[in-house]
């Protein structure tokens, strides 16, 4: 039987075949509907709207969703041994592209999940169940007539909801996945990059002071009156743990400072302070020519408090330098600096022992308790041999933290003898004055020696640098009422009885070269904030006032 071609029926869904290789729709949703041609674009009508976003509007979403839930899988792996902070980041980006925060969790790890397979543009095997039943099993699931994978895409609430229903497989997810982070193997990591970086900037974090603008040339600061032949005696040639200087220095009383020290004393004395436990000592330096001295009750043993520190330290390099202590002066750098900037206890019980090669403990007898006594006076004998007559600088400062002790107990409180009338330490103003000046005229053990010394000494009197620091040792003494663009050096002594300051002050044009001491062994001193302030404020206009000697 033959056909006429001519009355053959169009079939205008024929040339839509070829887009079977380049088209995103599957082919076999266009054979379901060529069986209807007369209604081609139901299907398609059908699925145009979503609520009120037009097709475009659903696709672009779907594109963005994809883009964002691909960028962050990639993300993830590129950070897993990162820390689990990167995992929130990532969520919250992925949040602010969907409201579904938990979905992008469970779509983040290594293997992809089934939602993400129905997004992609391989063909998996739903598409050959819908190519079997084009239209009655979609009828079953849903009430759109034609499914395709437009239609799925335009719908992801749906499945996506079955799961931030379930919060409890995606937390055993997160778990797992946290899991394989290996915390010990990145605390590790952690610790040895904060190590390495500490050790490299440490050189940066340690700021060492200014060297002291004071220690200049010997000439500028040096005593006329004393021959250096007949005093000074070179440390290394005297084997014995003697101070260098045999006696002490000669300067000239001058009725012009003394003027000065009695005004001083009033000062004290209109602040409702007693004069009788006060003791002020002034040297004037500023003529290389002719030192000169004043004072009151300068020559009166006190309680020192800290300033003994200032003659452990003089000590302690003494024995460094005779070889009496073998170690290394590096290995006490830290304990010299705390026990002379800080005024630290520990720190000077250290130092102390290893002088005089003691120990603080138990009480001791017999012959033991005298040599340990004999061994612990040799501090006194260091100087008492120099010409500082009756010092006595043999007793720790307490409390010592690293001992246990709020005060002298077991061999300690053996050298102290009775209770009712203690031995103490005592040394004058004068005393305390007289080593600070061979300190800064280089002469106390070595130059080098004084350089270190006057080095531990210098104080910063910039309110920036002291005001915010509890232990300093400005605030209430000398140096708080003075001028911050002058050199400072001072030791001081506080306890809750007493109060006392050694200082050695200098303008940077030499106009004032000077050493005041003011012990004040008494209650109210230690009470009293203002009455050092004013005091050497007072002096220090006095001198400064004069003309520049020539």
């Amino acid at each position: 039987m033959q056909v006429d071609r001519r009355r053959r029926p169009i079939e205008p869904q024929r040339p839509i075949q070829p887009r079977r290789h380049s088209s995103e729709r599957p082919v076999q949703s266009r054979r379901a509907s060529s069986d209807r041609p007369v209604k081609p674009q139901r299907p398609i009508q059908s699925r145009r709207p979503i609520g009120d976003r037009p097709i475009w509007l659903q696709r672009l979403i779907s594109l963005q969703r994809l883009i964002w839930l691909q960028s962050s899988i990639w993300l993830q792996r590129l950070i897993l041994l990162q820390r689990p902070i990167w995992l929130q980041i990532s969520i919250w980006f992925q949040r602010l592209i969907t409201d579904r925060p938990v979905a992008p969790r469970r779509q983040t790890s290594d293997r992809p999940v089934q939602p993400r397979r129905l997004i992609t543009d391989r063909p998996v095997q739903p598409r050959r169940v819908i190519t079997d039943r084009p239209v009655e099993p979609r009828r079953q699931t849903s009430d759109r007539p034609t499914p395709s994978r437009r239609q799925i895409s335009d719908r992801p609430v749906e499945p996506r909801r079955l799961i931030t229903d379930r919060p409890t497989p995606s937390r055993r997810r997160l778990r797992a996945k946290l899991s394989r982070l290996k915390y010990r193997n990145i605390l590790c990591l952690i610790a040895g990059a904060i190590a390495f970086f500490g050790l490299l900037t440490m050189p940066f974090r340690t700021r060492r002071a200014p060297e002291p603008p004071v220690i200049l040339s010997q000439e500028a600061i040096s005593p006329p009156t004393i021959p250096t032949s007949q005093n000074v005696v070179d440390s290394q040639s005297d084997p014995t743990f003697t101070y260098n200087i045999k006696t002490p220095p000669n300067p000239v009383y001058s009725q012009e400072l003394q003027g000065i020290v009695d005004e001083a004393v009033n000062i004290a004395t209109s602040k409702g302070l007693s004069a009788d436990k006060l003791s002020i000592s002034l040297f004037d330096v500023s003529n290389p020519k002719n030192h000169t001295f004043a004072g009151y009750q300068n020559q009166t043993l006190r309680f020192p408090a800290s300033v003994a520190k200032l003659f452990w330290m003089a000590a302690f390099y003494s024995a460094i330098e005779k070889g009496i202590i073998t170690e290394r002066e590096s290995a006490f750098k830290n304990d010299l600096e705390q026990m002379i900037r800080i005024s630290n206890n520990d720190s000077a019980s250290r130092i102390l022992d290893k002088l005089t090669d003691t120990k603080s403990g138990g009480r001791l007898g017999g012959e033991e308790l005298q040599t340990w006594l004999q061994k612990r006076r040799q501090i006194n004998t260091f100087f008492q041999s120099a010409g500082y007559n009756d010092i006595r600088i043999s007793t720790k400062n307490y409390p010592i933290y690293y001992l246990r002790q709020e005060g002298p107990v077991g061999r300690d409180l053996q050298l102290r003898g009775d209770d009712s009338q203690p031995i103490r330490n005592q040394v004058t103003t004068d005393q305390a004055g007289r080593l600070i000046y061979e300190i800064y005229t280089r002469q106390a053990v070595s130059s080098l020696a004084s350089r270190k010394m006057a080095y531990l000494l210098t104080r910063d009197l910039d309110p920036k640098a002291w005001k915010n620091d509890p232990s300093n040792s400005i605030q209430g003494f000398l140096g708080e009422s003075l001028p911050t663009n002058i050199y400072f050096g001072s030791k001081v002594g506080y306890t809750s009885r007493s109060r006392s300051e050694a200082a050695f002050v200098r303008t940077l044009d030499d106009r004032a070269i000077y050493i005041l001491v003011v012990f004040a062994d008494d209650v109210a001193y230690a009470k009293d904030e203002t009455a050092f302030p004013a005091i050497s404020r007072h002096v220090f206009d006095r001198l400064n006032a004069r003309e520049p000697s020539n």
